[in-house]
């Protein structure tokens, strides 16, 4: 396959070229969030792993290869054991249905695999990182408070090294959630390269709670983070070294740059 990239086409364009009923898990309310996950997988710089196959300018392209996502949501059945056996751990999936023992306010997620679709996974196990490593603390996307709706922790990136050597992969995965169980509407949450292994975020503290999203700031500010050595996150955050973080390719000082980095 080709690695040429087409021109990127606007997210608007492609929600407007999707099916009625896969536009109906893309609520326009969340177009802010859908954006923000576009820019992190679809766009450069830091925010994780990222889409390298020339078919894919977009995340709704992505969604648009799997055509079946309405039918199969509605049955509640999902390709969580397909995603297992490519390398995905248990403790990544919340129920598709939960039962009546669940806690209460327990989601709900589907999570599907969509083959042939390639990319560089961004996302190192901490046991792999030198205590000094300096790691990036930022808000990638969602509210900052948690109490709103789409709350989003801070999220944690080691920015190091280039494209290439980040590990590939051929598929992606799209999950499909809904907040309040059976009475909750199904929205995609996320789409992203390979499994669903979920990194390490950072509860709130007085350290993350001035960390803003892109999409919550104002026009031309600065959007603020903080930097920790791993050895201080495992001492102040609870980090473990069996957690993962995400990896994105460049040089750390320069990326710094155009944030203001909160002491």
């Amino acid at each position: 396959m080709t690695t040429e990239r087409r021109e990127s086409k606007p997210l608007a364009e492609s929600y407007k070229e999707l099916p009625n009923d896969l536009q109906q898990l893309l609520p326009e309310a969340n177009m802010s969030y859908y954006g923000s996950t576009d820019r992190m997988h679809c766009g450069p710089g830091e925010g994780g792993s990222k889409f390298e196959d020339s078919r894919v300018t977009n995340i709704f392209e992505v969604i648009a290869m799997r055509g079946d996502l309405p039918e199969r949501v509605a049955e509640r059945a999902d390709d969580r054991e397909a995603l297992k056996a490519a390398g995905a751990p248990d403790s990544a999936f919340l129920p598709a249905t939960k039962g009546p023992d669940a806690p209460a306010g327990l989601p709900e997620a589907l999570y599907y695999k969509v083959e042939g679709v390639e990319g560089r996974l961004g996302i190192i196990q901490v046991s792999e990182l030198p205590s000094d490593t300096k790691v990036l603390m930022s808000r990638e996307k969602g509210k900052s408070d948690p109490e709103e709706k789409g709350y989003a922790p801070a999220s944690l990136t080691v920015i190091r090294g280039a494209v290439e050597d980040m590990p590939k992969t051929d598929f992606a995965t799209v999950i499909v959630g809904r907040s309040g169980g059976e009475a909750g509407s199904n929205e995609v949450w996320t789409v992203h390269p390979g499994a669903p292994i979920r990194p390490a975020m950072v509860k709130e503290h007085e350290w993350t709670s001035d960390l803003r999203s892109p999409e919550e700031l104002k026009e031309g500010e600065k959007q603020a983070v903080r930097v920790m050595t791993v050895a201080e996150l495992m001492e102040k955050a609870g980090l473990k070294p069996e957690d993962y973080v995400k990896l994105a390719p460049g040089d750390m000082e320069k990326t710094l740059e155009a944030y203001d980095v909160l002491g």
